[in-house]
């Protein structure tokens, strides 16, 4: 997976319009299965009408809390915030490890 681009935002608070929940389902698909243990997302583009009972929402939250080291995740990306813009470093290296170079640091 390349790089992403989204929208609108995703997460609590979000536009969450379809496509753009899509693209930050696979993403983290690719990247939080490195964060054990970590269920796959199903890639449906919908988060739970609970926002607090959303497995995508919960997934960017341990993303952020994670590999930002956010203190307190807020579960919202926004286009070329921060947060957005970690995701696409990682799956840059994710790419890179995949293409057979040397284990780069993902987290």
């Amino acid at each position: 997976m390349a790089a992403i681009r989204i929208t609108q935002s995703v997460g609590l608070g979000g536009a969450n319009s379809l496509n753009d929940v899509k693209t930050v389902q696979t993403a983290l698909n690719k990247l939080l299965k490195l964060i054990p243990p970590t269920q796959t997302l199903i890639v449906d583009g919908r988060l739970n009408p609970r926002p607090e009972s959303s497995k995508t929402i919960a997934a960017i939250k341990l993303f952020q809390s994670k590999v930002l080291n956010m203190v307190r995740p807020d579960g919202k990306i926004n286009p070329n915030d921060a947060i957005f813009r970690k995701i696409n470093e990682k799956l840059a290296l994710f790419n890179s490890q995949k293409a057979g170079m040397k284990d780069p640091q993902l987290f």
